[in-house]
């Protein structure tokens, strides 16, 4: 593994460190103004969660312009802090700080009792109109914003429950008025459960796991099924890039868009290794994946993007967003503007362990060189630009896929059989019901994990993968991504095969 990805880091490492992930040089420090704005802009905070910065590269270290044309097209009106960094791997202590600027602090409460100042006070105070959608969170007090809670939300109710709709109900908000606006909205994703597509479909009708358990502690340990979720999460990221489409659309058809300070963060990355006890959990030889999160900061009339190599912290939200307007924030908090000379000085990333008994810094050219190995890694198997890529490079016998079965040598039937998963989603597939089961997965009965596998729908084989055990579950179990196109409408024949020497097929099952 050492020697793969020693070669997949020569491969793109240099394209990394002059146009992405990089040296901290920029053709531009400051961003470009060329319009006359508002005396009092408004301002969009959009705070996503367990959002790695890092994915949304291509191979020339940019913003994907084809897989998140959303945020490519921002960052092109925008400041792209391209090092920014989490400060915390916990939601409830990581977007609090996002509020207020104020380093975290243990047994700290996700609510106003120990966030008693923060923006929503800093914009009462100028007489903004505030509109706030905290998802895992209480700051915004009711005197502030109408209807606001006292006690966080559960957190887990949200995830599984609405995420899409709270998120229109948010953007619908957003419109002129007398008073200039701040709108906040904390959205929960591209956190899991990875359910959605970037068309906007979603690949099951509820959002509960095809196998409990695959994309939590139990499926940790196996490498197939890390690289499984972490296609599922690259695909959910195309949804989020969708819905940011959403929002830039609705500035634009308001007429507000040239005049908003737009920002856009997230709480913390996430860890795609395998063989972990936990992907939150942020140590010095975690940083380069729970550290960097997408920083992006549109200022009120800016109309030229530049990258800014500044190591901008979560931190650093409040005190930017006061810098930019000339505010002043009311209080003393820990962090200091992206836009600063402060920010630019590459020191060490820091940052306190969840449980407090110590403060870890990486220093910053340790912490590129990991990154670009990662960011070298997710390319080698998931690629850049189209679609297309994301689904050919994981599993066994990829030479398989777009082969026709009818052409291929057959073995006779063994012992083993495929069920699959709410295989009623195949009988009649409706592209317009909202749901495409592009995510394929069962259990196969008479066998032991670690066997090669193929996917066929309709006689052609679209996935390549390999039969997986979960921890503490003895099920020889199988999972696939398709591309929806790959779905017809109306009935679709699913055959799982097991791939033999010689490219011999043996059919366990399907529906």
């Amino acid at each position: 593994m050492r020697i793969l990805l020693a070669g997949a880091v020569l491969a793109t490492g240099a394209a990394l460190v002059v146009a992405g992930v990089g040296d901290g040089r920029d053709a531009s420090q400051q961003p470009s103004a060329a319009r006359q704005v508002a005396a009092e802009p408004h301002v969009v905070l959009l705070v996503m969660d367990e959002f790695p910065g890092d994915s949304l590269l291509d191979r020339r270290g940019r913003i994907d312009p084809v897989r998140y044309p959303n945020f490519a097209a921002l960052a092109g009106d925008s400041t792209w802090f391209r090092n920014a960094y989490s400060i915390f791997d916990s939601t409830t202590k990581a977007v609090p700080l996002i509020l207020d600027g104020m380093w975290p602090r243990p047994s700290s409460s996700p609510d106003r009792r120990d966030h008693p100042r923060s923006l929503f006070d800093m914009f009462a105070r100028e007489r903004y109109r505030v509109v706030a959608s905290e998802e895992a969170t209480a700051l915004c007090p009711p005197g502030i914003c109408r209807g606001a809670r006292t006690r966080r939300p559960s957190i887990i109710h949200y995830l599984l429950n609405g995420r899409p709709a709270r998120f229109n109900r948010w953007v619908r908000s957003i419109q002129p008025g007398e008073r200039p606006g701040f709108w906040m909205k904390h959205l929960l994703l591209p956190h899991g459960p990875w359910i959605h597509l970037p068309s906007g479909a979603r690949t099951r009708p509820k959002p509960r796991d095809l196998l409990p358990g695959m994309s939590t502690v139990p499926g940790f340990a196996d490498e197939f099924v890390t690289r499984h979720n972490e296609q599922r999460y690259l695909l959910q990221l195309g949804y989020t890039d969708r819905l940011l489409g959403r929002l830039v659309r609705r500035l634009k058809s308001q007429g507000m868009y040239d005049d908003t300070l737009i920002l856009v963060t997230a709480d913390h990355g996430y860890l795609w290794r395998s063989g972990v006890e936990t992907r939150r959990r942020a140590l010095e030889d975690t940083a380069e994946e729970l550290g960097p999160v997408p920083f992006i900061v549109k200022r009120p009339g800016q109309s030229r993007g530049n990258v800014n190599g500044a190591y901008a912290r979560t931190l650093d939200v409040p005190s930017t967003i006061a810098d930019v307007l000339d505010l002043r924030l009311g209080y003393r908090d820990d962090g200091r503007s992206a836009f600063s000379p402060a920010a630019r000085k590459p020191s060490p990333i820091t940052f306190p362990t969840r449980d407090f008994t110590a403060t870890v810094r990486v220093p910053a050219a340790r912490w590129q060189a990991r990154r670009r190995a990662v960011v070298a890694r997710r390319l080698e198997l998931f690629g850049s630009g189209d679609l297309s890529s994301l689904f050919s490079g994981i599993g066994s016998n990829r030479e398989l896929l777009g082969r026709e079965t009818a052409g291929l040598a057959r073995a006779a039937s063994g012992d083993v059989r495929a069920s699959l998963a709410q295989g009623r989603l195949f009988d009649h597939v409706r592209p317009r019901s909202g749901v495409m089961p592009t995510q394929i997965a069962g259990d196969l009965s008479g066998g032991s994990s670690g066997r090669d596998l193929a996917l066929a729908l309709n006689g052609g084989i679209e996935a390549v993968g390999r039969s997986f055990q979960l921890t503490g579950d003895p099920t020889e179990h199988f999972a696939f991504m398709v591309p929806e196109e790959a779905l017809r409408a109306g009935r679709n024949r699913v055959e799982v095969f097991e791939v033999l020497a010689g490219e011999r097929l043996r059919l366990l099952g399907g529906g």
